[in-house]
């Protein structure tokens, strides 16, 4: 990794990688690495930019603009600034990867070895304080809400999966790297079984049905496609020996077809009811009709106090006291910047995942499925590691493809 290099671009390196660890295991303390990666980068920054090659920057950058337009009419500014200060890595990051124009190996070398360790290093962390506190296999703190470090579950399943596919797609001969892939694989499966993440199994079936769908485009053998059973077999037979996660489907299949019959009756009959399918139906259903009454949206900053009154405007105070949020990215995005918003994240995640198979990196593009289909069940991006995760995973398409095509014409 280090041999032959700058000392330049071993700073790049490092850099990118303990800003990736910051995040796993304490986001919290992020900001100086990220200012450390960013200050790294400026030796890189001299050449041709040749910006038209980066354009899956750009969505990112114009749902930062819109939030910071949003913010300059909102009546909460405390909040609003708070919001805005979080959401700077949509801004940060692709500018970042417009301005370099060299070093992008050693960026990308950085980046992923950082995801590499900074998952071992937490898995095996949860694992063994699990372990050496319950003195076994079982006990409390092998609960989804205690084990793991740092974060919800559902970010770092999402983390250690994408994690997991870079080592994976690692095409070292190094048996060293061999035999730590299939121990990876075992640590990221113990995991998610012990961190209880719908969405983690969500994800996990959106990888069984990309990957057959990636093989096929590529290979065009289209034989790939006759998997496709044979993983829904495996979720199905994975989705029954979780009893836990077996009642989550069943519960929200049977919440959906009550809702689906009458969205207002539905709301009216559940108040306060905090059964996680019956929140998420009236949080949504509540929050699409703010976003129908608020059709450029009521501002970043504004969009927790109008919806917690829209909660109490519906009788469900327990909701407001909880200050729950829509639990989906979508909606939450439309509270804070109308439909405008809605259509730009659309499109943030339509061409990350459009990039992310055409860099041809299998890792890079269940990294790109897995946030877009985690958006669809949680609101991902209002917490500082959801926004740096899909930041990161923006800048590190954007360097990969960007290196593609420069090489492109002289291949």
């Amino acid at each position: 990794m280090f041999k032959d290099r700058t000392w330049q671009e071993k700073l790049l390196i490092v850099a990118g990688a303990l800003m990736v660890m910051a995040l796993i295991l304490k986001d919290q303390l992020i900001p100086p690495f990220i200012l450390l990666f960013g200050l790294s980068t400026i030796p890189f920054w001299k050449g041709e930019k040749e910006v038209k090659l980066k354009k899956v920057v750009f969505p990112m950058i114009v749902l930062f603009v819109l939030y910071a337009v949003s913010f300059l009419f909102v009546v909460n500014k405390s909040q609003g600034i708070l919001q805005l200060t979080t959401r700077l890595s949509f801004l940060i990051f692709p500018v970042l990867a417009i301005l370099m124009s060299r070093g992008l190996k050693p960026a990308r070398l950085g980046l992923k070895w950082g995801f590499i360790l900074g998952s071992g290093i937490s898995m095996l962390f949860s694992f063994f304080r699990a372990v050496f506190t319950e003195g076994g296999f079982s006990g409390d703190a092998f609960q989804s809400n205690v084990y793991g470090v740092n974060m919800h579950a559902s970010y770092l399943a999402l983390i250690f999966l994408f994690a997991c596919a870079l080592l994976f797609m690692d095409k070292s001969n190094s048996k060293l790297i061999k035999i730590s892939k299939w121990a990876f694989l075992g640590l990221t499966v113990v995991s998610l079984f012990y961190l209880r993440s719908l969405g983690a199994f969500v994800c996990v079936a959106a990888i069984f049905t990309a990957v057959p769908i990636w093989k096929a485009l590529k290979t065009r053998n289209w034989k790939w496609l006759l998997t496709l059973p044979l993983y829904g077999l495996i979720f199905f037979l994975g989705l029954k020996s979780s009893p836990k996660i077996s009642n989550d489907v069943e519960a929200s299949l049977t919440s959906m077809s009550v809702w689906s019959e009458s969205p207002s009756q539905f709301i009216k009959n559940n108040v306060n009811n905090i059964e996680s399918n019956t929140v998420r139906l009236v949080v949504w259903t509540v929050s699409t009709n703010m976003i129908v009454a608020n059709p450029f949206g009521v501002g970043l900053g504004d969009e927790s106090d109008l919806l917690m009154r829209e909660y109490y405007k519906h009788g469900y105070s327990g909701y407001a006291e909880r200050r729950l949020n829509p639990h989906q990215q979508f909606l939450q995005t439309g509270i804070s910047i109308g439909w405008l918003g809605i259509i730009t994240l659309f499109v943030l995640f339509i061409s990350l995942i459009i990039a992310s198979f055409r860099t041809g990196d299998l890792a890079l593009f269940i990294g790109a499925i897995c946030i877009s289909v985690s958006c669809l069940f949680e609101s991902m991006l209002e917490r500082q590691v959801g926004v740096i995760f899909l930041s990161m995973l923006v800048f590190y398409i954007a360097i990969v493809r960007f290196d593609q095509l420069k090489k492109k014409p002289s291949e």
